[in-house]
């Protein structure tokens, strides 16, 4: 071990880039990201910080007119992942960042994430893009109690009837004017009810 090595170390430098997490209010991770991203532009440090990444996946919704609409969340809110050395510049510029709370770690030190992890993240987030189809997981089973929350039965609870797996469809046995009758709905316009 070299004396700088040997300095560092008893002072908490890291000379190598490594994955931190950076905990950040929830809802302002891409605007962290795209602060921190000017920082290190202006300032030239694009040899300390290599990547901020913000980990995200799409959701399906219904809209208030009953269309689909795909959302992109963040998968951990209110943490960014930063590849970096990290060391009392670097260090500084992140803590001081507006809407970080800190850099992850033992009360003062930070510390890094195991070498992969992230690499790992980038790769399930990329087999769950590829994997994603146009339907939605179903999770209900024949016989299910289960409240409607929107469309034209809004509030109305029944049993499942039919699964259409498929085009995510539900047939749902609701009581109409004191009869029975089967409706067809979209998997997200129900909720599941608890037995």
């Amino acid at each position: 071990m070299t004396k700088q090595e040997s300095n560092d170390q008893i002072s908490g430098i890291d000379r190598k880039i490594r994955w931190y997490i950076v905990q950040t209010y929830v809802g302002f991770e891409d605007v962290v990201k795209k602060i921190i991203g000017q920082k290190i532009e202006n300032l030239g440090l694009e040899k300390k910080v290599k990547e901020v990444f913000v980990p995200t996946k799409l959701i399906t919704k219904l809209n208030p007119k009953g269309e689909r609409k795909e959302k992109e969340v963040k998968i951990y809110p209110g943490y960014i992942y930063v590849n970096m050395m990290l060391d009392k510049e670097i260090g500084y510029l992140i803590q001081n960042t507006q809407y970080v709370s800190k850099i992850a770690g033992t009360g003062d030190v930070a510390i890094p994430l195991e070498e992969g992890y992230v690499e790992k993240v980038k790769e399930k987030m990329k087999e769950d893009a590829e994997n994603k189809s146009n339907t939605v997981t179903v999770e209900y089973q024949m016989g299910d109690l289960v409240k409607i929350k929107d469309g034209p039965f809004k509030d109305m609870q029944g049993k499942i009837s039919g699964i259409d797996a498929e085009n995510a469809r539900l047939d749902v046995l609701l009581t109409i004017f004191d009869r029975e009758t089967n409706v067809e709905v979209d998997v997200l316009e129900v909720e599941k009810l608890i037995s």
